[in-house]
């Protein structure tokens, strides 16, 4: 059978209707890529819709830390993750370590609780591991200063040196726990949790329906920034001055717990949003206490975007490692200076 010799006429609209054909599949992946890469789309979607929480290990408490977690061993999975972290007869993150001395204590959030790491891998851990200084976790995910200061009333009092990691969204409980009473700043606290814990459920009964329904809401209304302007807009709208003036007088009314004791303070904004605003302006508020004993860690020059999971908000194995070892260093500098900390056996 004779095959009809091709002209170069046609191979080149053989060509051209190929390329018309592929156009749709290239714009679809252009624009996928597009949202992916260069938006913040995916970063709100995991951690509107995606994300699990471990709201089954938690349970409230009538303490004015509102809750804290099961003293048992919980799994926490999420796309980039999969690990279990242990909690203490006291619901803290310590592990099954034994009850003993201490010399440091962590307070914080969900950052300085170690959120997608290993039991072994937060900077309090490897405070006592790598570091060898005694130290206890008081940190739970969502707390606030006032709350981080009554988990250390009760459990870390004895601490020398009291670490202390603030974020950004601490400001507006900081202000409601100046302008409530204790009792009415804890049942609001309560009542706003349970409300939250109760939404996410209904959430995640829903199964893979509420991120797509999700999905199209934030792309009709357009609920999704440019990496650059996410970044950018959310610094700028930051009230830097106002978040210390509130954080100092939280300090302030726990003076009697506070004073004598050796602060390091820095801050683990989401996703890598340390403000280099940070250092300046809670210095300029604390510096008004005069008795408050206190050094900041810079963490916007610390910490990159490498040292974050790329969905997840939190810092990563190696954001913790950075850690250690700023606040470590500290320590040993004060300790260098005036030592407060027994030697003890390496």
């Amino acid at each position: 059978m004779l095959r009809r010799k091709s002209t170069p006429g046609s191979r080149v609209k053989k060509i051209i209707f190929r390329g018309i054909t592929l156009i749709p599949l290239l714009v679809i992946l252009a624009t996928v890529s597009y949202f992916v890469f260069f938006t913040n789309l995916p970063q709100i979607l995991y951690s509107q819709s995606v994300r699990n929480l471990p709201f089954d290990c938690l349970e409230f408490s009538s303490a004015g830390y509102v809750y804290k977690m099961k003293p048992r061993p919980c799994r926490l999975k999420n796309i980039e993750y999969d690990v279990v972290f242990t909690s203490d007869a006291n619901g803290f993150r310590n592990g099954i370590r034994a009850p003993g001395p201490y010399d440091v204590a962590v307070l914080g959030d969900s950052h300085a609780f170690g959120y997608g790491v290993a039991d072994n891998q937060t900077f309090a851990d490897l405070l006592n591991s790598t570091y060898h200084y005694q130290t206890i976790n008081l940190a739970i995910g969502s707390y606030a200063t006032a709350r981080e200061l009554e988990a250390f009333s009760e459990y870390g009092k004895d601490a020398k040196y009291v670490v202390i990691q603030y974020c950004p969204n601490d400001y507006n409980e900081n202000e409601a726990s100046l302008r409530l009473s204790k009792e009415e700043f804890r049942n609001q606290a309560e009542a706003n949790w349970r409300l939250f814990i109760n939404s996410y459920q209904q959430g995640k009964s829903l199964g893979f329906r509420r991120p797509l329904h999700d999905l199209g809401f934030l792309l009709r209304h357009h609920g999704y920034a440019s990496k650059s302007s996410w970044r950018r807009d959310t610094e700028q709208a930051r009230q830097m001055e106002e978040e210390a003036a509130k954080f100092a007088q939280v300090f302030a009314s726990y003076r009697p717990l506070l004073e004598g004791k050796r602060l390091i303070i820095f801050e683990v904004a989401a996703s890598g949003m340390n403000s280099p605003r940070f250092e300046s302006a809670f210095a300029a508020e604390l510096s008004k206490l005069g008795w408050l004993s206190y050094r900041l860690v810079n963490s916007a020059a610390l910490l990159n975007l490498d040292d974050y999971f790329w969905l997840d908000d939190h810092i990563n194995a190696d954001g913790h490692k950075k850690l250690a070892a700023a606040i470590s260093a500290q320590i040993g500098d004060w300790e260098r200076q005036s030592p407060v900390i027994a030697p003890s056996p390496r």
